[in-house]
C-alpha cells in the first residue's frame, strides 16, 4: 500500500510538472515535495496552460488514441553510445507524432537530445523498474497521464519503426486493459 501510495505521489509530481511546462528547477522541486523532502520549501505553483486539442493516432488495429494523455518516459546517460543514437531519434519521433518525452538521467547529466534531464533519484528508479528488470539504457516506458498506468516499451536503442510498432502493440495493450 505504501509503495503504491509513493509510486503515485511520484508519478502525479512527474506529470504535474510536465504538464505545467515549469522550468527544470521547478520539475525538481515538485518531484521533492510530493516525496515530502522538507529542504524544498519553496511552493511550486503550476504554470497557467491552455487544455490542448487532441492529438489523435490511429493504430493497427482501428482504435484511435489522444496521444495528449499519454507521455514516454525514458531512462538514458550521457556517456551512453546507445542513448546517443536512440534519443535524438526518438526526440524526432515525439516532435514529429506529438507524444511527449521526459528523460530521466541515470548520470544526473543530459545529452544532446535532452539537456536538461532529470536526475532519476533511487525513488524514481523503484517506481519504473520493478524487480527483476534490468536496469539498462536506454528504457523507455509509457505513461497514462490520468491513470498513472506505466507500460515497459524498450530497452536498447531502435530504429523509428520499430519504436512505431512497439508502440502501436503497447497501446493495444494498453487501451483493452489487458496486462502483458
Amino acid at each position: 500500500m505504501m509503495r503504491k501510495r509513493i509510486k503515485t505521489a511520484c508519478l502525479s509530481a512527474l506529470l504535474l510538472s510536465l504538464t505545467a511546462q515549469a522550468s527544470t528547477r521547478d520539475d525538481i522541486r515538485a518531484i521533492e515535495a510530493a516525496k515530502g523532502n522538507p529542504s524544498t520549501s519553496a511552493p511550486v505553483e503550476p504554470a497557467k496552460s491552455a487544455v490542448k486539442p487532441a492529438r489523435w493516432a490511429t493504430l493497427s488495429n482501428g482504435q484511435r488514441v489522444n496521444l495528449n494523455d499519454w507521455k514516454v518516459v525514458v531512462f538514458m546517460q550521457s556517456t551512453c553510445a546507445y542513448c546517443q543514437r536512440f534519443d535524438p531519434m526518438l526526440k524526432a519521433f515525439s516532435e514529429e507524432s506529438g507524444l511527449s518525452v521526459t528523460a530521466f538521467s541515470l548520470d544526473a547529466k543530459g545529452d544532446a537530445a535532452f539537456p536538461d534531464a532529470l536526475q532519476a533519484t533511487p525513488e524514481v528508479m523503484v517506481q519504473f523498474f520493478t524487480p527483476g528488470m534490468p536496469v539498462a539504457t536506454p528504457t523507455t516506458f509509457l505513461v497514462n497521464v490520468h491513470t498513472l498506468a506505466t507500460y515497459p516499451l524498450l530497452q536498447g536503442a531502435v530504429d523509428k519503426p520499430a519504436l512505431a510498432s512497439r508502440l502501436d502493440e503497447v497501446f493495444q495493450v494498453a487501451m483493452s486493459g489487458r496486462v502483458k
